[in-house]
């Protein structure tokens, strides 16, 4: 069926055809016919549960577009990764803008209630955005809203996002009983399940617009399910680079799936040794400006950004969380030109940004974490990393490979992964932790008053879907007791109110257990002055940060550390008899360090040879310590702690740009960074009078800076509107 034939029938302006056609979107889908003629396009509740890049995203948009236009109303768009909420809000942007709809992108800042929102037609957003933006009470979104897509709606099965994306949706279904709710997976085995807890049509379908063939390589050879198999021509002594070799003499991509990131870097290195054999010359050429990107984007060259860029020499890159945001950006943007030919990453790329390619190898199948050793992933896993294999206008088929080391093995890869079902979706809204904040948010928003309410609202959940809502009545009533004891919640004849604190924490969209952690801290401040490290361990102990592991380089010099300034803590360790604590103590103190020679101005590529960090770690640590030193001096100006209130402000900053405090008036320019602060602040330029009463060259000079910066500099500090932050 025509797109623009749907369009007709249902009374959609053709404008949107229109601007599908320049997309390239004329036809539908069978899949995408029969579901937007099952009622998807009248209201209703729909959960669909297709293949990647079956087309399911398009659905759900011209269900959205026929709500706003046909009802005037207001539309939600939930994506599980800021990165993804990006993605989309510049793909929705861009279409949809024409139609005169107006694209707003929420994400970050969980402690304002963002009322600009309001004057927007849809609203792209993280979970925990939405879900912030839920504890301010936000009627303005709850009540307009006339549809709310939620992309990866699978991921309630997540331990760490899967309570927050929950807990949103049930507070949706709660106040807005007319919402039509549309979400989207892949394949799952009990859609029919999530489906029932949104009161909603359940749409399965497991037809690709690409074939795709399963196989697993073994001895030269890939061995398919359907019984057919293929020699390898063996350019290499591994079968990995044969594999890649043989698909981009072909003109295709392959993703290569590892299990950690050292292994990204490993395996992309063995490739670019034979790979750069299939490129052109003028491909060469291309990669080589590309490779000279990569190693400028960043202020501060790296060991592990010299190594991608000598990678990218031969068309080859390596993906993982630690490098930065710009690096990852231009991998994926180039490999979707087809000018990096192969990416070998780790299994977060198959849940993040759209990356097919015509072959998917799964090098690793096993996982190793300290309390299940190692064991398999699992076949819902598998699922989406194979679910990248094709590209769309280009293949004709997408074929996704398991190595096997053995014919035993390679049965097994089979039976397991290849011919095994996915696992059902499991609500985990029963965890201590997950619940603890979510009660503190419920009564601090107004959702709950008494036990009656909080079982009434945990009836929306998927968990009451699954179990009786009253089996968590145990752990609640430890939840309440809890929350009563530090002072979050009070309750008084059977209801509850959130104190002050406790609605402090709640819209700092902080872990109850981390606003008592600085709590604590604080009140010992008045008795002690902490040193940086001090305020930088605060913050390293709360659960909100993920902390970093003890390795041979840094052991002794943090066990050193301790040992000579334990008692200046903030939180002092209470000699645990648990070995394991005594660890975990030591893995917050390292992280406090790791902080201060970032604040010391330690060059960024010597903390990550020392601590087990990449420069990407570097960053979304940096955002985090910044949340939670904005969150500590707000604790503290809650319970008159002053004494540290200024020193936790000025240290949000210096954190921010990785400086000592002596260059903290020179960041507040823009395009001055760490870098160009320090050589500014070394030539004798120490503050924004200084720059006032020297000259451009002089500025040039400082090193770093070239002459439109210099002068872009120069007309910030002499305009009236300019304040030293």
């Amino acid at each position: 069926m025509e797109i623009r034939e749907l369009c007709k029938k249902f009374n959609i302006t053709s404008e949107v055809a229109d601007i599908l056609a320049k997309k390239g979107y004329t036809k539908l889908h069978p899949p995408q016919e029969t579901a937007l003629k099952s009622g998807i396009l009248e209201g209703k509740n729909f959960v669909l549960a297709m293949p990647t890049a079956s087309g399911k995203t398009l659905i759900a948009e011209l269900a959205m577009i026929k709500s706003i236009l046909s009802n005037k109303g207001r539309a939600l768009y939930v994506v599980p990764l800021r990165a993804l909420a990006s993605e989309k809000y510049e793909d929705l942007k861009e279409k949809y803008s024409q139609l005169g709809l107006k694209v707003a992108l929420a994400s970050g800042d969980y402690d304002t209630p963002s009322k600009f929102l309001a004057n927007y037609d849809i609203i792209v957003a993280t979970s925990e955005k939405v879900d912030s933006l839920l504890r301010f009470r936000a009627r303005w979104l709850t009540e307009s809203l006339t549809i709310a897509i939620i992309d990866e709606i699978h991921l309630i099965d997540d331990s760490s996002r899967g309570p927050t994306l929950e807990i949103l949706i049930a507070r949706l279904k709660q106040g807005n009983s007319s919402l039509q709710f549309v979400g989207l997976s892949a394949t799952i085995k009990n859609a029919n399940q999530i489906a029932s807890w949104l009161e909603a049509e359940c749409f399965l379908s497991s037809w690709r617009p690409i074939k795709l063939k399963e196989g697993v390589y073994y001895d030269k050879m890939v061995y398919y399910e359907n019984g057919d198999k293929r020699t390898v021509a063996a350019s290499s002594t591994t079968g990995i680079n044969s594999l890649c070799m043989e698909t981009v003499q072909e003109s295709g991509q392959v993703l290569v799936f590892v299990s950690t990131r050292r292994s990204t870097q490993a395996e992309a290195r063995r490739i670019a040794i034979t790979l750069s054999k299939a490129l052109t010359d003028e491909e060469k050429i291309i990669l080589n400006h590309l490779s000279k990107k990569i190693r400028t984007s960043s202020a501060e060259t790296t060991k592990v950004s010299s190594e991608l860029a000598e990678c990218i020499n031969s068309g080859v890159a390596f993906h993982h969380a630690g490098l930065t945001h710009t690096q990852r950006k231009l991998i994926e943007d180039n490999f979707k030109e087809n000018i990096i030919k192969v990416i070998c990453c780790t299994p977060t790329l198959a849940a993040g940004v759209n990356l097919p390619a015509r072959r998917v190898i799964i090098r690793d199948y096993k996982r190793f974490d300290a309390i299940n050793g190692s064991h398999h992933i699992a076949v819902f896993e598998y699922k989406q990393m194979r679910g990248r294999a094709g590209r769309p206008k280009y293949d004709t088929y997408g074929e996704s490979v398991l190595i096997a080391k053995s014919e035993d093995e390679k049965n097994v890869l089979f039976e397991d992964f290849v011919c095994a079902q996915p696992e059902p979706i499991i609500s985990k809204l029963g965890q201590e932790n997950a619940l603890c904040m979510h009660i503190l948010s419920s009564v601090a928003a107004g959702y709950v008053h008494t036990e009656k309410g909080l079982m009434d609202f945990l009836s929306h959940t998927f968990f009451a879907t699954q179990e009786d809502p009253h089996a968590l009545l145990g752990l609640t009533d430890r939840i309440i007791e809890f929350l009563c004891f530090e002072d979050l919640l009070t309750s008084t004849n059977g209801k509850y109110r959130a104190t002050p604190f406790g609605n402090l924490v709640s819209r700092l969209y902080i872990d109850p257990q981390t606003g008592v952690i600085i709590r604590k801290g604080l009140k010992n401040s008045m008795e002690i002055v902490p040193s940086t490290v001090a305020l930088l361990h605060l913050i390293s102990c709360c659960p909100n940060m993920p902390n970093l592991r003890l390795n041979k380089k840094n052991r002794d010099e943090v066990e050193m550390y301790f040992g000579l300034n334990s008692e200046d803590m903030l939180l002092p360790f209470q000699r645990y008899y648990s070995h394991s604590d005594y660890n975990t103590y030591l893995q917050s103190l390292t992280t406090a360090l790791m902080f201060n020679e970032w604040v010391e101005e330690i060059k960024e590529d010597s903390i990550c040879d020392k601590y087990p960090v990449g420069p990407g770690d570097i960053r979304r640590l940096i955002e985090t310590a910044k949340w939670l030193l904005y969150a500590a001096q707000q604790i503290a100006e809650l319970f008159n702690i002053n004494i540290v209130g200024s020193r936790l402000q000025a240290l949000q900053r210096r954190i921010q740009y990785g400086i000592k405090e002596e260059l903290l008036s020179l960041v507040s320019i823009k395009n001055i960074g760490r870098i160009r602060a320090r050589n500014l602040y070394s030539s004798g330029v120490k503050s924004p009078v200084d720059i006032k009463r020297v000259s451009i060259d002089a500025l040039m000079k400082a090193g770093g800076i070239g002459k439109t910066v210099a002068m872009g500099i120069k007309k910030q500090v002499e305009s009236d509107k300019f304040k030293i932050l």
